[in-house]
């Protein structure tokens, strides 16, 4: 379940983006610091990889989430940007 700083979070942003932003943006919440690459929100939100990466974007220029500086192998072994949420994104 949500932590009582996230569910403030999402309520403040939820008049400024729209439901697929929503999606990503409460995976992110709930991975926390484990983060995600744009891959694996694709496999795991069922979205095409040309909708996640516009929608990542928009979020990483919202300040929610950026680039954790870390990277991790996607399925065909290439490194991958984690991204996260900022500590901005948890605690609006």
């Amino acid at each position: 379940m949500y932590q009582r700083t996230s569910l403030q979070a999402k309520r403040k942003i939820e008049p400024q983006i729209g439901s697929i932003q929503h999606k990503v943006y409460d995976y992110f919440i709930a991975r926390q610091w484990h983060g995600a690459t744009d891959q694996e929100l694709e496999q795991v939100l069922h979205l095409d990889g040309n909708t996640i990466r516009p929608t990542r974007g928009s979020l990483v220029k919202k300040g929610l989430i950026h680039d954790s500086g870390t990277t991790r192998k996607n399925n065909k072994g290439n490194d991958c940007i984690v991204w996260v949420v900022t500590e901005e994104g948890m605690l609006l």
